[in-house]
């Protein structure tokens, strides 16, 4: 713990201090998927033209 000693509510409240303030991990499934539904939305609107 290092200086400062916590009790149990103030850990849990340091914990889901950092579990909201982490950056979400990257998911490449996620973001290819979200790629490919943007091109297929563009490509779609070329073709209605």
């Amino acid at each position: 713990m290092g200086k400062y000693q916590l009790d149990h509510k103030g850990q849990v409240a340091v914990t889901k201090f950092h579990e909201k303030n982490t950056p979400a991990k990257f998911d490449k499934k996620k973001q290819l998927e979200k790629i490919r539904a943007e091109y297929l939305k563009k490509k779609q609107k070329q073709t209605e033209k």
